[in-house]
């Protein structure tokens, strides 16, 4: 699944109100990641996941916590 800018922003948007935290996009042909300055918590973990599960698709985050994918 490929978000499209206005679903970013409105994500950047409520991560950046809700919980202080910079959401950084990393675009490249076909496929799109998501990053963070600093390993994110389970609570902000499931934001996002409900936030992704609620446009119809899934999320992966990496071990670290600082990086997802969205399927």
């Amino acid at each position: 699944m490929i978000l499209n800018l206005d679903q970013i922003i409105n994500l950047k948007n409520q991560l950046s109100e809700n919980f202080k935290i910079t959401l950084h996009l990393h675009d490249a042909c076909g496929s799109q990641s998501f990053s963070f300055d600093m390993p994110v918590s389970d609570e902000i973990q499931k934001y996002i996941s409900d936030y992704i599960q609620n446009l119809g698709g899934n999320v992966q985050f990496s071990q670290s916590g600082m990086q997802f994918i969205v399927k």
